[in-house]
């Protein structure tokens, strides 16, 4: 691993066909990056493992959902009046949700800041950090999260498009259906359109408000493509562009621009907010059981035993690698 993350970092950049040796750093939006920020920022969580590392029974064994016992902890711990923390890091972005005022919030901001200055030898961003009441919101990984009032239950978490992104996809839209693109076929520029649609829908697809949001888009894509076909075909009458171009599909009441294949409807994905009932953690989080004759001669998957790493950690739940699993349902067949 040492390795090969020194072969990434002495790689160089490619800038304009030209090959540039690198001494130090690494190079904006690099796929070592964030291996790097996951290793360096690991100690956040050290700091704040209180509220966020699984606990243990009194037997020390894990509980068997690790994240109820973790949320009823800071609900008493907030209770009783005590100041409780919780991180939320990806990568290199990171939150810090404070249970207290806005002055112990910049007191906890300050020790933090000294805490990765000592530790980790980094320096918080001064325009990139901020401290913002929740009922305000504040943007995180392309998403708003809020509190908002509600008469029947009080405040509730609310995860929002942001509405400079809807902003910046709507000018990404018009980049595509510009005058200087009119002499590319009309099926060429639905194709263009078609992949940026859904991949941008299925990334705020569990937000809330995500439909009434598609709908405008769908709308937008509608009127840009109408005004395209009329700078493509200038002499061509509209209702002429509507017959050709503006029809309904097999299995379609509703109508759409259609060339050979037609444009995407973002509204029709499906919305909804996440399960937490189905949602777990992951099976790395959990402190994992070595076995003492397990070392790096071993293949994965090729444990045997219940204590292994191949074969999986009963007491945690994880199960073991499905080619495991299949050859000890054959042998324990009749």
């Amino acid at each position: 691993m040492t390795r090969l993350v020194r072969a990434f970092l002495k790689a160089g950049v490619l800038s304009e066909s030209a090959l540039v040796r690198t001494k130090a750093g690494t190079p904006q939006g690099g796929v070592l990056s964030p291996l790097l920020a996951n290793i360096m920022l690991a100690g956040i969580e050290g700091r704040y493992a209180k509220y966020v590392s699984p606990r243990l029974r009194r037997d020390g064994k894990p509980y068997a959902r690790p994240g109820n016992e973790l949320r009823k902890f800071r609900h008493y711990e907030r209770k009783a009046g005590r100041l409780v923390f919780l991180p939320i890091r990806y990568a290199d972005d990171f939150v810090v949700l404070v249970n207290g005022t806005e002055e112990q919030a910049r007191a906890e901001k300050e020790e933090l800041a000294v805490f990765l200055r000592n530790e980790m030898k980094l320096t918080l961003s001064p325009e990139k950090t901020h401290i913002t009441p929740l009922t305000e919101g504040f943007e995180f990984l392309g998403h708003r999260v809020r509190l908002r009032w509600d008469d029947r239950w009080g405040y509730w978490p609310r995860i929002e498009i942001p509405t400079v992104r809807v902003k910046d996809f709507r000018h990404r839209i018009k980049q595509y259906t510009t005058r200087g693109r009119s002499r590319l076929s009309f099926q060429e520029t639905i194709d263009a359109l078609n992949p940026v649609l859904l991949g941008w829908g299925r990334f705020y697809q569990h937000c809330y408000g995500a439909k009434q949001v598609f709908t405008r888009i769908d709308h937008y894509v509608w009127d840009r493509l109408r005004r395209w076909l009329r700078k493509k075909y200038p002499k061509t009458p509209r209702l002429v562009i509507r017959r050709r171009y503006w029809r309904r599909i097999p299995g379609r009441a509703r109508y759409r621009w259609v060339d050979q294949r037609p444009v995407a409807i973002v509204a029709d994905l499906k919305v909804g907010r996440h399960d937490l009932l189905k949602m777990r953690m992951p099976d790395y989080a959990y402190p994992a059981r070595e076995s003492p004759v397990h070392n790096e001669r071993c293949t994965p998957g090729s444990g045997t035993g219940a204590a292994e790493t191949g074969g999986g950690n009963p007491d945690i739940g994880a199960s073991p690698p499905r080619s495991l699993r299949d050859r000890r349902s054959k042998g324990s067949a009749p």
